[in-house]
Parts: C-alpha cells; structure tokens; sequence
C-alpha cells in the first residue's frame, strides 16, 4: 500500500522534525550547553541541515516515479528515531533515575509546589510504577527496530505517547520536553496511519455474531429485557451525575458559595470579646471542600479534625459537628456533643457565625482566603 501525495508530504514534514530532534539530542550531548549563542547557532544548524536533507530526498524519489520509497524512508525514520528515544527514556526508569522529585519540593506547602514538582513527585513516589513505565517504553522501542514486530510495538507506544504528550501539555514539563512529545506521538501516529487501509479491513473483517443461529423465544425476550435494563442503567447514572452540575439546587448554590478557606479574625463568647490564641475550642480555620465529606477544621492549638456542615436554605442555618472517623469513605462518627448551632452570613470574603457550643453564645467572624482557591471545571 503506497500512501497519497499529500499523506507523504506530511510524513516528510514528521520526518523532518524528527531528525531535528534526534540531532538535537545528539548536539547536546556532545557539544553541551555551554552559551546562549551556540545552542541557538546549533538548532538553526540543525534545522537548515535536516529540512535541505528532507527537501533533496522527496524531490530525487518524486522525480524517479519511485514513490514507495519515500514511505519506506518516512517510517523507517520515524520508527528508528521513535525508537532511540524510547529506548533512552526507558532505561532511565528502569533504572529509577528519570522521577527525581525535589527535596526542596518535599519541604514546602502544597499550594506553593509547581505543576512540574508534583507530577514528578508523583509519577515518582511508587518505584514500581516507574519500573513498569519503562518497561513500556524500553521494551517496544526495541520492538521497533524489527521489521516485522515494529507495527504492533508502535500500537502498544500509542497510549504511552499520547500520555507523556498530555502530561508534558497540561503539567508545563519545560525544557525541549514538550516538542519532543509532540514529535513522538506525530511518529508514532504517523507509522500507525500508514497502514490505514489493512487496519479498516481487519475491522470490517471482525465479526461479532458469537452465535449462530439468531435468539427466539423466551430466550430473545430475557436477552431484550437485560439488555433494555442495562441501557437504562447506564442512562440513569448519567442523569444522576450531569444533572447536580447543569440544574443546581437552591442547597448545592448555598454550599458552592461557602467553599474555601477561612481564617478566624475576631470572636465574642458571651457577649465578651476573645482574643483568638491557642484555645483548643475555637476553631482557627476551616477548610470548606468542594465534596463535603472532606471538610478539614484547624483548631486554636494546631490540632486538626474533620467535620460536616449542614445548612438550610430557608433560614441561613448552620450546623458544624466534629467527624470523629475522618474525611473519605470511612463510616462516620458524629460528635452532637462539640456541635456548633446557629446561623451564618456572607458578605465579600467576610463569613459571620453567630452559634451557640456547650453552652456558650459564639460570634465568630472568618476571612476567607484568596490564595487558595477551589478547582473548576468548564462550566
């Protein structure tokens, strides 16, 4: 199977980038970093060398009428270079050398450690996930170097590369990183297209009959039936999931309002005005999750506790009860006798609690926090 004209003039251009890479990789490895000027004098050197060197050849086959040639150059450059970088991605995981997260990152607070630091420390802290990602990489890289194995390898890279190029886009991997994962993922895209016409056959040639002869009977009516079960199933989950985010309820708003962070600046006990220090009672800070069973509470004296926070839309009412078996799925246990009653205002980033505790007449008044802010989706 030859590709069209226009499929091999972009397989040139992948072509092309790829060699530049490859060279580029190769530069630096043996010239080094050593000044602006020189890096920048070696990628255009780079650049000019494998576009004239991409331009002659297309040209020379196109002139010959040898056209398949210039798909067997085309893959056979991307499949090698593909693998030689694979293969130099892989063997560093391997070897549990290519995730090294940050000290400094490991010392410093959650909101202040960089996209890049947490999917590094992440992809890190499991040495057996990184073992297994270059197993993935190491080993159908040299897969590709065979003629007759490269095809299936380049499948198998597919969710690799794909994933390495969404991790690098949306985790900002600086450096030469991300126009290396675009480069790869066009290759191995590239070599997979190429055989479009044999994989469109394969999937006309699947046949999904299991049985022979059709369903009758009562056998057809209970198929028909869980099958009628299973769509409405499926059909109810979604319903249930999408319609809290597209129709909020009045509760949902009044709650979506609340979350954030606060921190307690002024309390009255009794009508007498406290001066919020280390008392274990009052509450320092209060962290107002986007799913409500993971509601954090600081104390005065630095200790944390989980809690729940009900609230009624009709009269602005709050309860705060202490969850004595924590955030997540765990069963809870609610402490009725610490519960904080009463009602709540919000205005700006000021939130207002007038409730009663033990006893005890609370004015609490919170600000909440602008540096940390909960996630969003599109809509």
């Amino acid at each position: 199977m030859v590709l069209n004209r226009k499929e091999q003039n972009v397989g040139t251009f992948i072509s092309f980038w790829a060699i530049t890479l490859l060279l580029i990789y190769l530069s630096l490895s043996i010239l080094g970093y050593n000044s602006e000027i020189g890096l920048l004098t070696t990628i255009g050197t780079v650049l000019l060398f494998s576009m004239c060197l991409c331009i002659i050849v297309l040209r020379k086959y196109r002139k010959q009428h040898n056209v398949p040639m210039i798909d067997y150059l085309n893959i056979g450059t991307q499949r090698y270079i593909l693998a030689i970088l694979m293969v130099l991605y892989g063997i560093d995981k391997l070897l549990g050398n290519f995730f090294d997260y940050q000290l400094f990152a490991l010392d410093s607070k959650l909101a202040d450690v960089s996209e890049f630091q947490l999917s590094w420390y992440f992809y890190g802290k499991n040495h057996w996930q990184e073992l297994f990602t270059g197993i993935m990489e190491f080993v159908p890289g040299i897969f590709l170097l065979r003629r007759k194995t490269y095809y299936v390898a380049a499948i198998v890279l597919l969710p690799v590369t794909a994933q390495v190029f969404l991790l690098n886009l949306f985790f900002k991997i600086g450096g030469i990183t991300f126009p290396a994962a675009m480069i790869l993922l066009a290759c191995n895209l590239y070599i997979i297209y190429s055989q479009k016409e044999k994989i469109v056959l394969f999937f006309k040639s699947l046949d999904f009959n299991i049985i022979a002869q059709p369903l009758s009977g009562k056998t057809k009516v209970a198929v028909k039936t869980l099958k009628g079960i299973g769509l409405f199933l499926v059909f109810m989950i979604i319903f249930i999931k999408v319609k809290p985010a597209l129709f909020k309820s009045s509760y949902q708003k009044k709650y979506q309002g609340l979350v954030g962070v606060y921190t307690l600046k002024e309390v009255r006990k009794n009508g007498i005005e406290q001066t919020p220090g280390d008392d274990s009672l009052y509450y320092k800070d209060l962290y107002i999750e986007k799913q409500d069973r993971w509601n954090i509470l600081r104390r005065g004296n630095g200790k944390t506790d989980a809690f729940l926070l009900k609230i009624n839309t009709h009269n602005d009412s709050i309860g705060l009860y202490i969850n004595k078996g924590g955030i997540g799925d765990d069963p809870d246990i609610i402490d009725t006798t610490t519960a904080m009653k009463g009602i709540y205002k919000l205005e700006g980033k000021s939130l207002t609690i007038n409730a009663v505790q033990l006893k005890d007449t609370l004015q609490l008044i919170y600000e909440k926090q602008d540096r940390l802010k909960a996630k969003k989706w599109f809509w």
